[in-house]
């Protein structure tokens, strides 16, 4: 079976600096830990305490696109070594290539949103 992969925490703290605010059921506490709500709500800064949402990977990729215009792509390097690389294409900052090398889709995707979470947050 499939399941969704979800961005990790410090990702979902870059989010939150980028002014995410696509309600989401799964949310993580400021200590790490995830819970989950039966509606997907946005964080409400009038609460006691600070949490952040932790939307799936595509969701935030899908985000990136259409608030910022980024374009995350993840392709082989070598399909036989399952070995992925990430581009990253945005009007204002061009085309370029994560200079890493990853072992699956989901951690170079990851990475992926994360370069471009930094760019946004300088």
């Amino acid at each position: 079976m499939i399941k969704e992969q979800y961005i990790s925490f410090d990702t979902a703290r870059m989010l939150k600096d980028a002014s995410f605010d696509v309600p989401c059921r799964r949310h993580y506490t400021k200590s790490g830990s995830t819970w989950e709500t039966a509606v997907p709500e946005t964080n409400d800064e009038s609460r006691d305490f600070t949490w952040f949402p932790c939307p799936t990977q595509a969701l935030a990729a899908r985000w990136l696109r259409e608030v910022y215009g980024f374009c995350i792509s993840v392709d082989y390097w070598k399909p036989d070594d399952a070995l992925f690389y990430c581009n990253i294409t945005q009007f204002r900052y061009g085309t370029h290539r994560l200079r890493k090398i990853y072992s699956s889709y989901e951690e170079a995707l990851e990475d992926g949103i994360q370069d471009c979470l930094k760019r946004i947050n300088r």
